[in-house]
């Protein structure tokens, strides 16, 4: 009984209780059982994907066929790089709250996502819209991409319709 109260043995004893310990909040939270959580999670993140496929394909179309009416242009092919990802925007409570201190005044905002219950019993915030990512970059290969002064109007074009730097927008010829 005396060694387990020797200072090298205390140490020992300290590190072992301290790894026993993270190992059993690792194995709670592996082990906890919230599939629920992932599964919305999943859903969201398949959602969000799938509208970020469909605002880029908007975007590819609508400007394929402007560009395409361009006279020189011809047949086009568009690829768009986003940066990032759709953001939601949620629903919020505002809860202002003054306090008179004696000399000023002071103002704490607090602020929380409004919550809806479903009917399974889940909850989930009320998204109020979406943020769609910035265009990075755009590629346009095209019929009359040889031409310099085509280029440079299908680049004019894209940059005022995308709100995109022309460094950003590269025009080339299509492989006929």
């Amino acid at each position: 009984m005396q060694d387990i109260f020797k200072k090298e043995n205390i140490l020992k004893l300290t590190v072992i209780v301290g790894i026993a310990g993270i190992m059993l909040i690792f194995f709670s939270t592996v082990f906890s059982g919230n599939k629920a959580k992932e599964d919305t999670f999943a859903e969201v993140s398949e959602s969000e994907a799938d509208t970020l496929t469909q605002y880029r394909q908007e975007l590819c179309d609508e400007l394929g066929n402007m560009l395409a009416s361009i006279e020189g242009v011809g047949k086009t092919k568009i690829m768009l790089t986003l940066d990032g990802t759709v953001r939601n925007i949620y629903a919020t409570d505002n809860d202002i709250q003054q306090r008179e201190t004696s000399a000023d005044k002071q103002s704490n905002e607090k602020q929380s996502c409004i919550v809806i219950r479903q009917n399974d019993g889940s909850e989930k915030a009320l998204t109020v819209g979406q943020l769609m990512p910035k265009i990075k970059g755009v590629l346009i290969v095209c019929e009359g991409g040889d031409d310099s002064e085509i280029c440079e109007r299908v680049s004019e074009a894209v940059s005022a319709a995308l709100d995109v730097n022309k460094t950003h927008i590269c025009v080339t010829k299509m492989n006929t």
